[in-house]
């Protein structure tokens, strides 16, 4: 029997499940929207920005809380590998939008740098509310370069399908990290958690359904709806 410490939490599988769920209904109406069938404007409108942000907030929150247990050279490759594959993807079907630093570009860099926050609690509540705030409320043309752009701060909003920069979104992921130490392992009931299997199910394979969600969408939608 596991040991206490060795318990796997079913609160980051929940999460990610969750943000999971919320992802596909985020592309699948910005899809419906692309060919023309639903009137919204999901980089635009305060309440698709709000859902998208909650949608990147659990992702970066549970990466951070997951830091100690999931670090891999493998997965760091897997990440960089479907982070370039994005990068290809993007580059047909928007060229003019390519994405250079979405999601997985951020994850790739803050899988390097949240494993050395593991057990300072303190420090990540304080860098990562510094994150938070710097990424939000400093703007500077230096970081409009593009050699920088990708620590956020821009003065503008980059042309690009998928743009999630070091800050503050490493902010989120620190605090993620500090829950670590404050929330206990076994946190869900036995019952709770079987009840949730489905969610969870969705959180272990996030990467997978990210990788595949929106090429079948698109495709089964672009069928449908031709331009």
């Amino acid at each position: 029997m596991p040991t206490p410490s060795k318990v796997r939490s079913p609160l980051p599988d929940l999460l990610r499940g969750l943000a999971v769920v919320l992802m596909v209904f985020f592309h699948f109406c910005f899809d419906l929207a692309y060919f023309g069938q639903l009137a919204v404007r999901t980089d635009t409108d305060p309440e698709w920005v709000a859902l998208r942000t909650l949608i990147v907030t659990l992702f970066a929150a549970v990466a951070g809380f997951s830091a100690a247990a999931q670090f891999s050279i493998k997965r760091q490759i897997k990440l960089l590998a479907c982070a370039g594959a994005a990068t290809l993807g993007s580059w047909f079907i928007f060229p003019h939008a390519i994405i250079w630093f979405g999601v997985l570009h951020f994850f790739f860099v803050a899988g390097l740098l949240a494993p050395f926050f593991v057990k300072k609690t303190g420090l990540s509540i304080v860098l990562g509310l510094a994150c938070i705030a710097l990424g939000n409320y400093l703007q500077a043309p230096l970081f409009n370069l593009p050699a920088l752009a990708w620590l956020g701060m821009m003065t503008y909003k980059p042309i690009t399908e998928d743009y999630v920069p070091l800050l503050p979104w490493f902010g989120v992921v620190l605090l993620g990290v500090s829950a670590q130490t404050l929330i206990p392992a076994n946190w869900l009931n036995t019952g709770a958690a079987k009840s949730l299997a489905p969610v969870r199910w969705l959180g272990r394979h996030s990467l997978l359904i990210y990788l595949l969600h929106q090429p079948v969408l698109f495709t089964i939608l672009g069928l449908i709806f031709k331009k």
